[in-house]
Parts: C-alpha cells; sequence; structure tokens
C-alpha cells in the first residue's frame, strides 16, 4: 500500500512539474508570437494599413498612399541644389501640413521659400489632394492619385533677360502623380512616383518623370538606410523636341528618434550634364495622430469627448 502511494505522490508531482513546464513553454511561445510583431507592420485606421505607410512621406523625395482618418502631420523641409559648374547654391526652405480625410483621402498645403544672397522670396505655395483607390493591400503595389495645384507668388529671376528689365512672376502649375508602395520580404519597403508637371504661363515649362526610394528597415522604422534616385524629363514651348535630362542618385538615411517625430537624410549627385553636382534634403516630420491601431477607428477632435 505504502508502495502504492508513494508511486501515486510521484505521478502527481511529475504531472504538476510537466504541467508547470508546458505552461511556460506556452507562455513563451506567445510571448514570442507577440513580440515578432514589429511596430511598423501594426495596422492601423480604418484602410487597414501597416505603420510604416502611414505618414505620407516614404522617403526625402518621394510620397506613399493617404493619411489615416484625421491624421496631421507638419514637415519642416530643407533642399540644398548645389551648382555643377558655377552659380549660386539654391537654399529651399519648405513647410507643409498634411491632413488624412475620410474614404481614402488627404489634402495638404505647403509653402516654399528660397534662400540666396540676393533674391530670397517665397516663391510658390501649393495645394495637394490625395485619393487611395483601396485599401492598403487589396490592389498590387496600393496605387493612389495624387494631384497639387502650384501658385507662383514668387518673382521668377532666370527668366530676367537684362538688369533693367522688368522681372516676371513665378507661373502657375499643375502637377499630377501615380504614387505606389510596397513592402518586400521582411526588411525591405519601396516607393515610386511617377509625375508630369506642367506650367500654365510664361515658358510653359514641362517637367516629366520619376522618383523612387528602396530603404531596408535596420530597427525597424526606427532605424534605416537606402538608395534614393530622380529621373526628369524637362522641355519648355522653345524646346519640345529638344529635352534635357536629369538622373540623381544618392543614399538615404532615416531616423525615427520617437513615435512623433521623424528625421530623413538624402544626398543625390548628378549624372548628367543636366543635373545639379548634388541635391541635398533634410525633412523633420512632427506626427499629431499617426491614428489608431486596427479595428479601433479614428474620430475627429472635435468629437472625442462628447
Amino acid at each position: 500500500m505504502k508502495q502504492v502511494s508513494a508511486i501515486l505522490l510521484v505521478v502527481v508531482l511529475g504531472g504538476g512539474v510537466l504541467s508547470a513546464k508546458a505552461q511556460q513553454q506556452a507562455a513563451e511561445v506567445n510571448e514570442v508570437t507577440v513580440e515578432g510583431i514589429r511596430p511598423s507592420q501594426e495596422l492601423i485606421g480604418p484602410y487597414d494599413q501597416p505603420r510604416w505607410t502611414a505618414r505620407g512621406r516614404f522617403s526625402s523625395d518621394t510620397d506613399i498612399y493617404v493619411l489615416p482618418p484625421y491624421a496631421f502631420y507638419v514637415d519642416l523641409d530643407y533642399t540644398g541644389t548645389i551648382p555643377k559648374h558655377s552659380g549660386e547654391t539654391v537654399n529651399l526652405l519648405t513647410q507643409e501640413f498634411e491632413l488624412g480625410l475620410p474614404h481614402r483621402f488627404q489634402l495638404a498645403y505647403e509653402n516654399n521659400f528660397v534662400l540666396q544672397k540676393e533674391h530670397s522670396q517665397v516663391t510658390e505655395q501649393t495645394i495637394e489632394g490625395r485619393y487611395a483607390l483601396a485599401d492598403w493591400g487589396k490592389i498590387p503595389l496600393n496605387p493612389t492619385l495624387f494631384a497639387e495645384y502650384h501658385f507662383g507668388v514668387g518673382k521668377d529671376y532666370s527668366a530676367q533677360a537684362e538688369a533693367d528689365d522688368p522681372v516676371p512672376r513665378i507661373p502657375n502649375s499643375i502637377e499630377g502623380c501615380l504614387l505606389l508602395g510596397e513592402q518586400f520580404a521582411r526588411n525591405y519597403q519601396w516607393a515610386l512616383n511617377i509625375f508630369h508637371e506642367f506650367e500654365t504661363s510664361g515658358d510653359r515649362e514641362w517637367e516629366s518623370g520619376f522618383s523612387q526610394a528602396l530603404v531596408y528597415a535596420i530597427r525597424d522604422e526606427y532605424l534605416k538606410t537606402g538608395i534614393e534616385m530622380q529621373f526628369i524629363r524637362r522641355t519648355d514651348a522653345d524646346t519640345r523636341a529638344d529635352p534635357e535630362y536629369e538622373f540623381d542618385i544618392g543614399p538615404s538615411f532615416t531616423w525615427k528618434p520617437s513615435a512623433a517625430t521623424r528625421l530623413d537624410v538624402a544626398t543625390l549627385f548628378g549624372t548628367t550634364s543636366a543635373s545639379p553636382a548634388a541635391s541635398v534634403y533634410i525633412v523633420f516630420s512632427f506626427a499629431f495622430d499617426e491614428g489608431e491601431e486596427k479595428g479601433e477607428g479614428v474620430t475627429p477632435v472635435s468629437t472625442q469627448h462628447r
């Protein structure tokens, strides 16, 4: 009888140990599963988009998709264009305000200020609209339509023939663009913008081309590096049959020091005779609301406390 009791005691104790180990292993598996979802891959907002797409700006010179409804961003940009042979470096300062709207729409306003030794001025103000054709992942490459109207508010000193001649105003222009973007494998993200812009007056310059960026996530969305490029075919009313071609390429770097802030830096080097020697892009963005996780929904700030 004592032997049977001892055997039963061993079985009960052994079963308890095995049960405890099984619970511990299950907890470890569950923990690994949760940790396996990277913050940038969390689905947010009603469009089920991954968090890495929810900033509008993919890289220094490339856009992607739309913001979740009522998400609001402020971008402060610097672009330094260094001429290849002679001339003054053009320093462009841009402030952009982006607002996500329901039904996959987005609006933005942009103000451009050129800083030069002799002719510092506000050059353009733009209004931008976007529309994503479907929720994220429903259509390959997630196409988004982009339209922008540029209001020329400064003076076009490059069009002044003689020093005593009147300086014409910078002409207005219209830009249309197709935005594409996708993730490949675990760490690679890509975006492509195909655009055409034309002036409505003045020299009636046309610009057609693309910009694209491929980045590698070193530490999810908090640290990335990659390559960025742009191609531009440029003509005006007198040179439709004799276009200029610009192709620039170079490295990019992204650092996200906090959930709300991000810094993008890229240096593109010109490879054609019409290209600048280099263009330096620095973009600092601040998010006031990135949107909620999938299923939680986003409401306007004015109605959140009703």
